[in-house]
């Protein structure tokens, strides 16, 4: 069964070197669409716009999750069936589109029509290793043991990250739209429980490796222990605690484990503290973060506190 597809592409501030790499991905993927979320249209826009590539600019309306439903728009009046999620400085491995295409066919073999989400193995270069990937029985979820080969060629888990994912034509009919309010941080947690909650599968393809950079991490030793510190700006650290705590406080009645997505708040604390620039507008994002995570008060911090969000913004470190 052969699946026509397309990749959106989400760019911001792009790079000469992250422009090359979109004219190499293109010769691989048929339906290309870049949604520029930088704030003012580059004038690269023209020049990369030609036949099998289209350039939106979205402006960053939306976040990350605005710039996801104008891509996916585009390719599915393009016709496409499956949607394909990758970051501007994405390198796939090779074979990547046809071994991604080969998982949705035994997907839609599964169940004709059928509406499925599905992820790659993924390599984060900072740490040197894959991340942790979680099956799902029921409302049971547990750790996957990556060094036993998998015996299945896709496997239901729990959870995805956007990049390297892909979101059949069914699903995205199904699911509906990324949810906006919540900008940036958790909007492919969001999805995926949206997903869980209709019934609607997630696939781990373990054919496919995708090595992917999580954010800038430094190690750090803190009394002989490594950490690892991100050093996110003060306006990330609020989404990340917010849509965090409201995303629990939805879904744990369905999904427990969804507390869990709380731990990664809870240990970047000490680490910013101690080595982190800017540590009291960065604590001041984490507490009303939490505050906004409690209320339900979503969208652009900007929207949501328009003061707070001046001064989060401002000069972050």
């Amino acid at each position: 069964m052969s699946l026509s597809f397309g990749a959106v592409v989400v760019t911001y501030f792009p790079t000469d070197g992250q422009l090359a790499n979109l004219r190499t991905l293109a010769q691989s993927c048929p339906r290309l669409c870049v949604v520029d979320n930088t704030p003012e249209a580059g004038n690269w826009h023209g020049a990369l716009a030609g036949p099998g590539i289209t350039v939106l600019h979205n402006g960053n309306r939306g976040g990350i999750a605005g710039a996801f439903n104008c891509g996916i728009a585009e390719l599915e009046a393009q016709r496409a069936e499956l949607f394909f999620l990758l970051d501007q400085d994405s390198v796939l491995p090779p074979g990547y589109f046809d071994d991604m295409c080969k998982a949705a066919a035994i997907a839609g073999e599964r169940d004709e029509g059928a509406a499925f989400l599905i992820g790659p193995l993924v390599y984060d270069t900072n740490l040197d290793a894959l991340i942790p990937q979680f099956g799902l029985e029921g409302k049971r979820v547990y750790q996957f043991d990556l060094r036993k080969p998998f015996t299945e060629p896709l496997v239901r888990c729990a959870f995805m990250i956007s990049s390297g994912s892909l979101i059949s034509r069914a699903a995205w009919t199904q699911i509906g739209r990324f949810d906006e309010r919540y900008v940036i941080d958790h909007v492919d947690t969001d999805y995926c429980m949206r997903a869980l909650r209709g019934e609607v599968p997630l696939y781990l393809n373990p054919a496919v490796v995708l090595r992917h950079q999580i954010g800038d991490l430094q190690a750090r030793s803190l009394f002989g222990w490594k950490i690892y510190v991100i050093n996110y700006p003060a306006a990330r650290r609020y989404y990340l605690t917010r849509n965090a705590l409201d995303l629990s406080l939805a879904h744990v009645r369905a999904f427990p484990a969804i507390l869990f997505i709380n731990v990664y708040t809870l240990k970047q604390i000490l680490p910013m503290l101690i080595f982190e620039r800017d540590r009291l507008r960065k604590s001041l994002a984490l507490m009303f973060g939490v505050l906004d995570g409690l209320l339900g008060r979503l969208g652009g911090i900007r929207e949501a506190r328009p003061r707070v969000g001046e001064y989060l913004s401002r000069n972050n470190g």
